[in-house]
């Protein structure tokens, strides 16, 4: 696991991570803006079932992910704290 995560790193699970960035896989494939944590407004989140469909996604320690970031982003918090994109989607993995 060569990748490094986004500082500061809030919380580190088993496959998952809450970052400065977001919610980022250990591995490096997947990061979640924080500004993605909180439904849209048709009351969805569609990158989270689209993980959760893939082989090896550890549910429960993307769902406590989840958990740990809306604690450190309240859903105004989300959009308003991020000036500028840490990681472009096109730079690392697949951003959802």
């Amino acid at each position: 696991m060569g990748h490094e995560l986004t500082e500061p790193v809030h919380w580190r699970g088993r496959q998952w991570a809450v970052t400065g960035y977001g919610i980022e896989a250990l591995d490096g494939m997947y990061h979640v803006s924080a500004t993605a944590i909180w439904p849209g407004p048709d009351g969805t989140l569609p990158w989270l079932e689209a993980l959760c469909r893939r082989y090896g996604t550890d549910r429960d320690d993307l769902d406590a992910a989840l958990k740990v970031a809306r604690t450190i982003w309240s859903a105004p918090d989300a959009l308003s704290s991020l000036t500028h994109d840490i990681c472009p989607d096109d730079t690392r993995g697949i951003g959802l």
